[in-house]
């Protein structure tokens, strides 16, 4: 009985894991360059799979290099879309007197192709009391089929208090590029 118990609960923290982004190392940021004027500050990244360097799956602009704060890479993985392997999610952090965080969404593909879907950007003046995620079929509060782009709402002590959905994506092999970044800005 207790070797059930056991297995029940090991079982359930890998699903509930397997249900959220993990830090990985299988993609990597290199190429760091300054692009535009000096003053500027703007700085471009590229976005490689890590084991082969060639692969390269994105340039991103880096806004202010003197105020970023972290770069970190995490994935989802089998997020129950059709030929979708994983989702990859580069999160870009800068800290000012506001905290202001970028998301870049990739879906990765059974032949290791990338999809990419329309940024998300939030703006903190203080503790965050809503922000702008996307929510995939294998997540908790997810729809099977179907990615959902939500504005969360928190309590005071940070868990979800409200869930409001401000677009469902069918899942039909889209291309998702011609849609503007979505941004939620909390003063």
């Amino acid at each position: 009985m207790k070797n059930l118990i056991l297995f029940a609960f090991i079982l359930g923290v890998c699903v509930t894991n397997a249900q959220e982004f993990q830090l990985t190392d299988k993609y990597n940021v290199t190429n760091q360059r300054s692009i535009g004027q000096e003053e500027e500050d703007t700085w471009a990244i590229d976005v490689v799979v890590t084991n082969n360097p060639e692969h390269h799956l994105a340039t991103l602009n880096i806004q202010d290099y003197g105020l970023l704060d972290e770069i970190r890479i995490s994935v989802l993985s089998n997020p129950g879309l059709e030929d979708i392997t994983e989702i990859l999610k580069i999160t870009i952090e800068y800290n000012t007197c506001c905290a202001s965080i970028e998301e870049f969404y990739y879906m990765v593909t059974n032949d290791s192709s990338f999809i990419a879907l329309p940024s998300v950007k939030n703006e903190y003046a203080y503790e965050p009391i809503s922000d702008i995620h996307y929510i995939f079929p294998n997540q908790p509060f997810g729809k099977e089929g179907t990615i959902l782009r939500a504005a969360l709402q928190y309590t005071e002590t940070y868990t979800i208090k409200d869930i409001k959905v401000l677009r469902s994506i069918a899942w039909n092999d889209d291309d998702f590029d011609a849609e503007d970044a979505i941004t939620a800005i909390n003063y």
